[in-house]
């Protein structure tokens, strides 16, 4: 079909930032540089000190909106920034965060093919805080879902690379104001109990790792909010997938605090975390959190309904799940 009678979605793009000038002028470059024919690109900032003003205002003219306000933190901004978003695709990208070249005509392309998914969500790079690449983010380029080795073990999806379908995110609700920590992960499964989402295969985003991010600060306090949104879900109050999160953390620790905890225990911790790990295997995931397959069946998502009651490679995907990397 030619482009002039294909219909490309408007997508919508968030970003938040508090402080991140340092970062914010390449996020915005990497948003811009995609030149996509029907972009929204809103900034919510919450009240920066730092040089961000000054850059949202030299980049203003290609903004949708921008404003510059305390908030109530992050989810709160995104938010803010998804209800005034008009885009069938919906995104956001947080200030230290990019996308790399061609992500929105992947994306685009993906939905075209279908736009029912809930979400669609690709590879990326993990890269340091100078922008340069660690590593590829799914081992070998494998992007699949399986809802599954969502709920029971790790958050494998890579959050700047994923796009949400806006009548599905008006379906289920937008980002649950009292997460900090794993508030994208408590939304992806709502959208996917909803609608399953779409993999793609292209490399979309890069998402920097550094010693600042909420991500890397949160200890045990996240852990503990990482629990309650897998109990909410699962049939378990301690999930493998959280018992791995806690045991990385808490070998950081013994590593850190060896007046506390000998060689030895730390040994102990590592015999652990690797039993854990393997338990991952029962819910279609591999040892170090990613899918092992693709979609379950629709009866095996069903059954993943929430409560009425209310090693090396997988500790960097646990210190990256939950968040992108915003330090907000």
């Amino acid at each position: 079909m030619a482009d002039e009678i294909r219909h490309w979605p408007r997508i919508s793009v968030i970003t938040p930032s508090y402080n991140q000038g340092q970062f914010l002028g390449h996020c915005i470059s990497s948003v811009l540089q995609q030149n996509y024919q029907d972009l929204e690109f809103i900034i919510i900032d919450g009240g920066s000190t730092d040089e961000s003003v000054a850059i949202i205002k030299d980049n203003e003219a290609h903004l949708t909106f921008w404003c510059s306000e305390p908030d109530d933190g992050q989810a709160a901004a995104i938010n803010k920034g998804l209800r005034m978003a008009t885009g069938e695709l919906v995104a956001w990208l947080n200030a230290d965060d990019f996308y790399l070249p061609e992500a929105l005509n992947h994306v685009a392309l993906s939905y075209q093919t279908n736009p029912n998914a809930s979400f669609y969500f690709g590879d990326g790079l993990r890269v340091d805080k100078n922008g340069r690449s660690l590593q590829r983010f799914f081992p070998e380029g494998n992007v699949v879902f399986n809802l599954r080795a969502l709920v029971y073990g790790l958050n494998y999806i890579l959050q700047p690379a994923t796009f949400i379908n806006r009548v599905k995110l008006a379906e289920v609700g937008y980002l649950e104001p009292t997460l900090r920590y794993g508030l994208d992960t408590d939304l992806w499964i709502r959208l996917a109990k909803h609608t399953p989402p779409l993999p793609i295969t292209a490399l979309l985003a890069a998402s920097r790792e550094y010693p600042d991010t909420k991500t890397a600060t949160g200890s045990f306090a996240r852990i503990e909010e990482l629990r309650r949104i897998a109990e909410t879900y699962a049939d378990i109050p301690m999930t493998p997938g959280t018992l791995c999160y806690f045991l990385d953390t808490l070998q950081r620790l013994a590593r850190e605090r060896k007046d506390v905890f000998p060689a030895s225990y730390e040994q102990s911790i590592a015999t652990f975390f690797a039993a854990t790990s393997n338990l991952l295997t029962n819910y279609g995931a591999r040892s170090d959190g990613f899918p092992s397959s693709g979609q379950e069946s629709r009866s095996d998502i069903t059954r993943v309904k929430p409560r009425k009651s209310a090693g090396a490679f997988v500790g960097r995907l646990i210190r990256k799940a939950g968040l992108g990397g915003e330090n907000i």
